[in-house]
């Protein structure tokens, strides 16, 4: 926070409705991004019971987030350098009680991501699939949520219901779509084009077509070999598409309304101990 209470930090929340559409790999790549362009970038892996950033890095971290819930660490004292100089704070895999972490100790995670020190430019948050609280919690916190979907009906409809949660539930706006792993950028614009016609329909919302990522080899070659692709293949077209992602995140507007009110929200519920 700055000397005037204002919140400088950018969170981004990269979600989706199921799994399997790319949405790790995208929050770690534009992460990366962010860093080789001068940024100061935290990626926290908000999937509480089957986090993976650690594994598409080839790394096992010596503490991840259960031990910080936990008090065995601090949360500042799970994090690890990534590739481009981020920070990683790794999630916990294969842990049930991390999965079902009741409202209290996701309350002490998310005031924990606000008060690490020094703030970072960015801090990108890949959220779990689905609607479960603890997606919508970390999502709430961030100054724009990005659904990521594929060309595929089962995507399409998984990444509606998020979005109508969001806004009907919580008031969310901010949306930008990302079209991951399409075979053609017209291709792309169809599916984003579907899923903006069904959302201005049925909820009178406009979403914003954050990134269309083209299908290229490349993007296997870089997660067999636990790289980023910016390193792996950095003339790529899907590595190209990633940077124009990053370079839409540099302009992006902190909204300091939405996170007073968040922050004071979870706060009330921390003093509570409500679960």
């Amino acid at each position: 926070m700055s000397d005037s209470g204002e919140r400088k930090t950018r969170f981004i929340a990269f979600s989706s409705g199921k799994g399997g559409v790319g949405k790790t790999f995208l929050s770690l790549n534009v992460a990366a991004a962010l860093a080789t362009r001068g940024h100061s970038v935290w990626l926290f892996d908000g999937d509480m019971g089957l986090a993976n950033v650690h594994v598409l890095l080839g790394i096992q971290p010596q503490f991840d987030i259960s031990d910080a819930v936990a008090g065995r660490c601090t949360l500042s004292q799970t994090l690890f350098d990534g590739p481009a100089g981020i920070k990683v704070i790794p999630g916990s895999s294969g842990k049930r009680d991390m999965a079902e972490m009741g409202t209290l100790e996701m309350t002490q995670v998310v005031q924990a991501l606000g008060t690490l020190t020094p703030a970072a430019d960015f801090v990108i948050i890949d959220t779990g699939a689905g609607i479960g609280k603890h997606v919508t919690m970390l999502a709430r916190l961030a100054d724009t949520i990005v659904v990521v979907v594929r060309d595929e009906p089962a995507s399409l409809a998984d990444a509606y219901g998020l979005i109508k949660v969001m806004h009907q539930d919580f008031g969310n706006r901010n949306f930008e779509i990302v079209v991951n792993d399409v075979v053609s950028v017209p291709r792309g614009q169809q599916v984003f084009e579907r899923l903006q016609q069904v959302a201005m329909r049925f909820l009178e919302l406009n979403l914003v077509l954050g990134g269309i990522v083209p299908h290229e080899s490349e993007v296997m070659m870089a997660t067999r070999r636990r790289e980023t692709l910016i390193k792996a293949a950095p003339r790529s077209l899907t590595t190209a598409a990633i940077n124009q992602i990053a370079m839409r995140f540099e302009g992006l507007k902190v909204d300091n309304e939405n996170s007073r009110a968040f922050l004071k929200l979870v706060g009330g519920t921390a003093r509570t101990g409500s679960q």
